[in-house]
Formats: structure tokens, C-alpha cells, sequence
């Protein structure tokens, strides 16, 4: 199974990677607009959340939406400024898109979050799309580690580092492997030299490292 996940990182990075990009590009303008003052450090914020934190925010509108729905994936976006310190170091992060469907359908809804709060929630579906398989999907309560800890033994494993021009900081996805069933917890970063990616996988039920990555 480890080695079907080494087969696969490639897959979930380059999702990873276009997840943040497209979620960064969906607010560019609306980032643009902010005049928010530089003088709040980083230390002072208190709008940051954990992925886990996220994904309970985010799931009281996917149940308004439709009674059925489960997770498909959570990822942060890569928003923060290039100056910000520590970003991710503790797990959390400022920017989340979360993103639900139901069963066997097409249904597709996602939650974005900006700055600890629900800033956008909004129905996706795409009729002519395939629909989402049960098994690609996730129970809330199958989620039981967070970011913060999971980064924590990533950073003890070693050999991940924080990015600085883009996916910058440490950063994080939940989704679920659809073949082994294993919902996953990536961990993401660089190498020391911070010219490749890094994915530290971890089993988001029992808190255990399946492989690394880049």
C-alpha cells in the first residue's frame, strides 16, 4: 500500500498545487482590495485555524446546502503575504477551501474561508460532471488528528522546510485515498535547498506516517 502511495504522490501534488493556485487566483482581485494594516504582527493574529477547525466551519453550510454531504478534500490557500513570518509553523492557517459533495451524485459545494471566517459558500455543481463516489468521500469523524500535531511529527521526521515564494509556509490537504480507503493528511513543505516539494502523508485516523515525498 506504501508503495501505491509513493506511485501516487505525483498525483496529489500536482492536485495540491493547482487547489492552491486556482484558490489563490479566485481571490487575487478581492486580495487587491484590502487595506488592512501591516502593523498587526503575526504573533497578534488570531484568525487562523487549524485544517480541522476549518472543516468544522466550513461543514454547518454543507449541511444547509444538502443534508448528504461529506468532505471531499480541505486545502489551505496560498494567499499570505511573502513577508508574513512563520506561516504555517503552527498548523494553522488564514485561508482554507473546503470542498464538499454528495454521494453518487454531482453535487459539488465549496466553502472558502478568509481569515477565520466563511467568506464564500457556494454550489459548484457542474451537470454534465461524473459524480463523486462514495469512496472518495469523508466522514467528519474520521478526522482525528489535526494540523497542528501532524505537523509536529513531520517536522520531528525531518527533511521538510517552509516555503517562501509560493506555497509558502508549511501547508495541508485532506483527501481521501480512494483505493485503499485511507483518508490522508498531507503535510507539505520543500527540501533544504527549497527547490522541490515535500509531502509528508500521514493516516488522518490513527496519526500514522505512511511515506514521504518530493
Amino acid at each position: 500500500m506504501r508503495g501505491d502511495l509513493i506511485n501516487k504522490r505525483l498525483v496529489y501534488l500536482l492536485f495540491f498545487t493547482s487547489i492552491i493556485l486556482v484558490g489563490a487566483a479566485i481571490y487575487v482581485n478581492y486580495a487587491n482590495q484590502q487595506t488592512s494594516s501591516k502593523i498587526e504582527t503575526y504573533a497578534e493574529n488570531s484568525t487562523e485555524l487549524s485544517i480541522l477547525e476549518a472543516i468544522k466551519l466550513a461543514f454547518s453550510s454543507a449541511l444547509e446546502w444538502n443534508d448528504k454531504a461529506q468532505l471531499l478534500s480541505a486545502v489551505n490557500i496560498d494567499l499570505d503575504e511573502k513577508d508574513d513570518k512563520g506561516i504555517g509553523i503552527n498548523g494553522k492557517r488564514k485561508y482554507w477551501n473546503i470542498a464538499f459533495a454528495v454521494p453518487d451524485t454531482n453535487k459539488y459545494f465549496l466553502v472558502t474561508i478568509h481569515k477565520g471566517k466563511i467568506d464564500d459558500a457556494s454550489d459548484f455543481t457542474v451537470e454534465s460532471s461524473s459524480p463523486y463516489p462514495k469512496n472518495e468521500l469523508m466522514q467528519i469523524k474520521d478526522i482525528k488528528h489535526d494540523s497542528p500535531e501532524l505537523l509536529k511529527k513531520a517536522l520531528e521526521l525531518g527533511g521538510i522546510h517552509p516555503g517562501e515564494d509560493w506555497a509558502k509556509g508549511y501547508n495541508f490537504m485532506i483527501k481521501k485515498d480512494p483505493e485503499s480507503g485511507i483518508p490522508l493528511m498531507l503535510v507539505i513543505g520543500w527540501n533544504k535547498e527549497l527547490k522541490n516539494t515535500v509531502a509528508v502523508y500521514f493516516n488522518v485516523t490513527t496519526g500514522e506516517h505512511l511515506v514521504s515525498s518530493n
